[in-house]
């Protein structure tokens, strides 16, 4: 797969069946780090995660896509929580479905949500937080120019409980 053969775009209904096998087929990946996904994740569960999604778009409040290739194949979701108030960071999130992992889709969807967050003009620091365990995740963050900015306990709450959290930030240039 090449990076330019891939895209961001709005989840749609129609994507609702490839989302549901994206998640069940990377139970493997996506369990130790995705609450929400589950054994037998089913299509109407991603429409209603589509529904809010759309939400909030129209409020202003968030940007989530789907990572597809140049053949529509839904390849995982990535999005952008844009702050809320001056103090507070637009934050940035991905998942990669297991079978296209380590070939630099998250990172090509990261750097895209970069360009849309310092496009907007009141964002001056992007946050990533990632399990500190989640060694690929924190990959992402470091080669797209995020800084680890520290450790927290408990902003992340896995399957098991609170973990530590790695905090990276990326300022506006």
């Amino acid at each position: 797969m090449s990076l330019p053969d891939l895209f961001l775009r709005p989840f749609v209904a129609q994507d609702a069946n490839a989302f549901a096998s994206a998640v069940n087929s990377s139970l493997d990946t996506l369990l130790p780090w995705m609450v929400w996904a589950h054994a037998g994740y089913q299509p109407e569960e991603a429409l209603d995660w589509f529904n809010f999604t759309h939400i909030q778009r129209s409020e202003g409040r968030a940007e989530e896509f789907a990572i597809v290739d140049a053949d529509n194949r839904l390849l995982g979701g990535a999005g952008i929580r844009f702050a809320s108030q001056p103090d507070i960071n637009a934050s940035l999130g991905y998942w990669v479905r297991s079978d296209a992992q380590r070939q630099g889709v998250a990172t090509f969807a990261t750097k895209q949500l970069i360009a849309l967050g310092f496009n907007q003009s009141d964002c001056t620091t992007l946050e990533i937080l990632a399990a500190a365990d989640n060694f690929a995740s924190c990959a992402v963050a470091l080669r797209c120019g995020f800084t680890l900015s520290g450790y927290c306990h408990g902003l992340i709450i896995l399957e098991n409980g609170p973990v530590n959290t790695a905090i990276y930030h990326l300022r506006r240039a």
